[in-house]
Parts: structure tokens; sequence; C-alpha cells
């Protein structure tokens, strides 16, 4: 015998001991709504009539088949979690979640930028700088390498040196002190080739950890990579 049960049709609700579960089948009902607590209740039958009282020997009858009812819809809402997570656990699933993981971590790797060697005008001194390289700067990357070639085609018309910005003492959580660059061709060059490989190799980083998903044969094996 359950402690305290409340049924209200009209809402398709079954409380027992506290916890709820919505019932459809249960809204033909006629009455109001049902009460028990503690081995007694009564049934609430609106339109303002009285109550009718309950006793422990109406529970069988009473009581006991919408606690049944409630008792089958857990079970059938235990097993459908039941099989939800086992589905979001499933070995493909997790595969799945890891590869988007996986793009999501070598994509902001690559927008996190490099570093590479280059002589600031301030000091005229080689030195080690960082470089963006969000989809902004690849972007301008991109562009000025077609213009670099294009300028030393041509006869004129086209820059042949652009301002570039750079950090110094970029850290991860400080973008550093901001140093501006006049690059030509020539400066410009090796600074591209490490963007270009800044990409590559965190491609390739990427491309391997999704082949060693591929190949893991446990979801322990997967999220260990």
């Amino acid at each position: 015998m359950k402690t305290h049960v409340t049924v209200i049709p009209s809402d398709g609700i079954i409380a027992v001991d506290g916890e709820v579960l919505f019932l459809d089948g249960i809204t033909s009902e006629t009455f109001h709504a049902l009460q028990w607590h503690d081995g007694a209740g009564h049934v609430e039958p609106g339109d303002g009539l009285p109550n009718e009282e309950l006793s422990t020997d109406d529970y069988a009858g009473r009581v006991a088949p919408f606690v049944a009812l409630w008792e089958e819809e857990k079970r059938r809402l235990e097993a459908e979690a039941a099989a939800a997570e086992e589905a979001y656990n499933s070995l493909e699933n997790v595969k799945a979640r890891k590869l988007a993981t996986i793009d999501a971590q070598t994509s902001s790797a690559i927008m996190a930028g490099f570093e590479c060697e280059a002589t600031p005008p301030d000091t005229g001194t080689p030195e080690l700088l960082h470089f963006s390289y969000d989809e902004f700067d690849q972007q301008n990357f991109a562009d000025a390498a077609v213009s670099m070639q294009l300028a030393t085609a041509s006869d004129g018309g086209i820059p042949t040196t652009t301002p570039w910005n750079a950090y110094r003492n970029h850290t991860a959580d400080s973008k550093g002190e901001l140093v501006i660059l006049q690059l030509t061709a020539e400066t410009f060059l090796p600074i591209y080739a490490a963007a270009l490989n800044h990409k590559a190799t965190k491609m390739a980083e990427g491309g391997q950890r999704k082949a060693a998903v591929a190949s893991a044969q446990t979801a322990e094996d997967v999220e260990a990579i």
C-alpha cells in the first residue's frame, strides 16, 4: 500500500509518494480528484458535491488501480530512458561525438595562430612573434599572397609592401604587444609559409586523431583519444 496518492484526471496526473506522472488514459474519469494519505483518503466528485471518504478497505478497489497504472508508466519511462542512454553511449554515437569534438578542437587550434620569426621596425632585430590566423586573417594571408605574386610580375599598380599585425609576448590569456610589420614579398613569404605549415600541421594532427577514432574498438578507447 502506497502512503501518498493523488489523482487528478482532468490533468492526467497520478502522483505516488511525491512523484508525478502524466497519463492520458485517466482523463475519461469523471471525478475531480482522489487523495490518499497515510491509510485514508477521499474522492472529490466536483460540481459542489460532497467528498466520498475512503478507508483502508477501499484501497484495493479505488486507489490501487491508479497506483498500478502509475507503476506501469514508470516502468515504461525507465525502459525508454535506459534505451535512450544505451543508444547515446553506443560506440557509433560515442565516435560521432568525438569526431565532432576533434573537428572543433582542430579548427580552434588553427585559428589560435602561430609563431614565426620576423623583424619588427621598432627594433630592427629578428624575433619570434605571434601571428593571428582566424578566418579573417586566413583570407588576409591569401589576399596578400596573390597581391605579392602580382606585384612581382607587373610593372606597377600593385602594392609591393603591406602592413601586417604581429604580437610580441603573446600568451593564451593575452594577445601581447602589437607590432606592425611592413612586409615585402621577400619578408612575407616565410611568414606565409609558416601560416600554411601551421594549418597543415593542425589538420594532420586532427586527421590522425580521427583515424584513431575510426579504429577504436571501445567507447573507453575513443574517449582516451
